[in-house]
Parts: C-alpha cells; structure tokens; sequence
C-alpha cells in the first residue's frame, strides 16, 4: 500500500507578487485527492520554490534582497534562514552539503552552506556569476538564472533564461569553476530542465518549445560539450504555438519510468504529455537519421490560469497542478499509460500557488 502522503504548496505572499498564505502541508486521502490543511508556514515570504531536502523543506524566497529558507516539514516553522546575495530568488537545489539558489534577477546562482542556512549565521554567499544577454530586449537584457539541477556525474547546470544558456559548475572541493555551457538557440529563454541519460531536456519559456541535447565526446578524447539536436514545440504543433498570443512553459518533468515527459504551459493553461522515450535508445542521436524524437501524446486545460508548477504522484496517478493566477490547485487523475484525464478530479482554492511537494 502507499505511504501516507502530505502535499505541501507555498504561495506568494506579498502585494505584487500575490497574496497567498505562504506555505501549508495538507493531508492527503488515500487516492490522493488533497485533504484538510496540516500545518500553515505564514512566517514564510514569497516562498516562490520547496524542495523536500533530507530533514527539512528548503524554500527560496522571491524579493528583491533574496533569502533561502530551511522550514520544518511537519510544523512548517522557520528553522533557519540566510542571505542569497540576489534578488528575485525563484529556485533552489540542494546539492551535496550546500544549498544553491538560482536569483532571476540578478542573474546569478548563490551557493550557501547548509550548515549556514540552519544557524542563522550571516556567512557570505558564494557567487556564481557568468553574464550574458539574448534578442528578446524586454525579457534578455541581461542573465536571469531560473533553475539549479544536479547531474550523475558530479557537477551542477543552472538554466539562464537571458543568456539562452545552460551554464555547469563543478562540484569537486567545493571551487565550482565554470566548466562549459550548453548554448541553445537565439530567444529560446531556458527556465526549467531535466536529464535523461546523457540527454538534456530544456523547456524554453520564450520559444514554446522543448530543445534536446546530448553530452557528447569531444572528437580529441578530452572531456565532452553539450550538442544541440533539435526541438520541439511544447504543444500539438507549431501553429499552436505561434498563434497564441502567450505561450509560456513553465515546469516540466519526466514519468518515473523516463518515457513521459510532462509540462505546463502558460497562456493556453495546459497541461502537456510527450513521449520521449525514444531518447533512450543505446547510441540513439535522434538527428534524423537514428532514434525517435519527442512526440506528442495529450494536451488537457491546467484546470486554471497560469500554471506554474505541478508534482506527479505515480503511486496513486495523480498530478497536481499549480495554477498562480486563478489561486487554484487542480488535481488531475492519470490513466494507465500516465496521461491525464481531460478535466480535474479536484479543485481546491488556494492563495497565489507557486510549487508543490509530495512528502
């Protein structure tokens, strides 16, 4: 049987950003529907991204002087809280013993010990800074860092959605040198991203679409580069794309089996399923000549307006959707190819949501 289940969802807090309640751990029923209220963080500000992070939930708060944000996951009070040293604060990984904060306006990724985050102490953030600019002049004027991932084999990718890049760091002695970038297409605006394999998977908020590109040996034996492939839109076509007047995916994140991979997309408001599992092909490089690329499987409205994040539930096929701008959280049923159902099982109000947590 599956474990008791607790959906923790933060919200904004503040006047332009939302008026939301924080954070809130709700209990769950044992198909998953979401349940009465836990515990409520109120002491939280526009807790804009949770991760569930060993002892503790770990939150960025989104400002312009940005904080990260270490919460006890039952009682949701505030156990310790630092400095990022940027502003607009929208993401966070925690990624060995350091908590790494992507700072979207400020453009920069702050690495903080953990250690430091849980005292309280006010010990300087290390800064991760690699500036650059795009074509779109009102959204890439300058770097906007969106979101810190970890990779297998030892370092950490940070997507900037101002540069159309995705910049990785070193983990190794805690130097984080800049080891290279992924380079993606002029106005693709990088936010979120997954790995799969040595594929990489990026939902670019400017372009509508997703990008794959493979880590690839370079030709001299030495170390490797990021290979774009291809793209493709993150909805039926690309005429949906390029006829809705916003189109702007926001979170995405593959099946447990890999084969699936889901996004929201805001403006349309939908929630988007693409089979990707014939990247994982042995030796696949889905060029055109060998493997499959993403294909379209199913697109259902988000059950809101302006879904901006979501959790998948494989245990009890269930998905939850974030939807910021109608203050909702809708809960979709999964069939049993993991595709949702054309309408929510489940609408439960809920202040400006922002991310969701499966604990």
């Amino acid at each position: 049987m599956p474990h008791n289940l607790d959906i923790i969802v933060s919200g904004y807090t503040e006047e332009g950003y939302g008026a939301g309640p924080g954070l809130i751990r709700f209990g769950a029923t044992a198909e998953g529907m979401v349940g009465e209220p836990l515990a409520t963080g109120s002491a939280l500000v526009n807790p804009s991204f949770v991760i569930a992070a060993g002892e503790y939930l770990l939150a960025a708060e989104e400002g312009p002087h940005g904080h990260v944000v270490a919460v006890d996951p039952l009682t949701l009070d505030v156990v310790g809280r630092a400095a990022t040293g940027g502003a607009d604060s929208c993401h966070v990984a925690l990624l060995e013993d350091q908590a790494w904060v992507a700072n979207y306006s400020s453009g920069t990724a702050s690495v903080i010990p953990l250690a430091s985050v849980l005292s309280g102490d006010a010990v300087a953030p290390r800064i991760l800074a690699h500036p650059g600019s795009g074509p779109v002049p009102d959204r890439q004027g300058e770097s906007h860092a969106h979101q810190v991932v970890p990779t297998e084999w030892g370092t950490a990718l940070v997507a900037d959605l101002g540069a159309d890049r995705v910049d990785e760091y070193s983990l190794a002695a805690h130097n984080f040198a800049l080891l290279g970038s992924a380079q993606l297409p002029p106005g693709t605006g990088p936010r979120h991203l997954v790995l799969k394999g040595d594929y990489l998977l990026v939902a670019g908020e400017l372009d509508g679409h997703l990008h794959v590109l493979k880590r690839t040996p370079r030709d001299d034996g030495g170390d490797y580069f990021w290979r774009w492939l291809l793209r493709t839109p993150l909805a039926e076509n690309v005429a949906a794309v390029e006829s809705a007047t916003e189109f702007f995916p926001s979170h995405i994140q593959l099946s447990e089996d890999g084969s699936k991979l889901y996004a929201a997309v805001r403006g349309p408001n939908t929630l988007v399923v693409l089979d990707v599992s014939g990247l994982a092909a042995e030796g696949s490089e889905v060029s055109g000549r060998t493997g499959t690329p993403p294909r379209f499987l199913r697109g259902v409205a988000s059950g809101g307006n302006w879904p901006r994040h979501f959790a998948v539930d494989a245990l009890r096929n269930r998905i939850y959707v974030a939807n910021q701008l109608s203050n909702t959280v809708a809960v979709f049923a999964l069939d049993e190819q993991g595709l949702p159902g054309a309408e929510p099982v489940q609408s439960v109000e809920f202040g400006s949501p922002t991310c969701i947590v499966l604990a």
